[in-house]
């Protein structure tokens, strides 16, 4: 199934090719570390927190709220407390509370906006999708 059609669509994660980076940076990283194992053995330490950081930063959104988790803890926040999502240049979406936190939204980029929405039930909306039928 392509990424762009994930099969849970209210689960943001960061893209799964990422482990193909860690896998090169392992292959990279063996020639040194073989080399000098007492010197350089700590650079095994790199890969495995990128792996750690991949598998655990994800966002999911539920009738509850927004849950979020990252490398090294986990919220949830409830509807009624959720202000709005904002999209800095460069890395993921951020989740604006009430009280004015902003909160990374862990594998939530500008172009899953379409998704975003559809998986808050419309509380977070996407300016750029057609207006639906005018309800009478």
């Amino acid at each position: 199934m392509p990424e762009s059609t994930p099969r849970d669509r209210a689960l943001f994660r960061v893209n799964p090719m990422s482990y193909i980076v860690i896998a090169i940076l392992v292959v990279a990283i063996l020639w040194p570390v073989a080399a000098y194992p007492l010197a350089l053995g700590w650079l095994v330490l790199i890969p495995v927190g990128f792996a750690w950081w991949v598998a655990r930063t994800r966002t999911r959104l539920d009738e509850r709220g927004v849950h979020l988790s990252t490398w090294r803890s986990r919220r949830s926040v409830p509807w009624d407390e959720v202000k709005g999502v904002m999209f800095p240049k460069k890395g993921f979406a951020r989740l604006v509370t009430t009280s004015d936190d902003s909160l990374p939204m862990g594998g939530v980029s500008f172009h899953d906006l379409p998704r975003l929405s559809a998986a808050s039930r419309g509380r977070i909306r996407d300016p750029y999708a057609a207006p639906g039928p005018e309800q009478p």
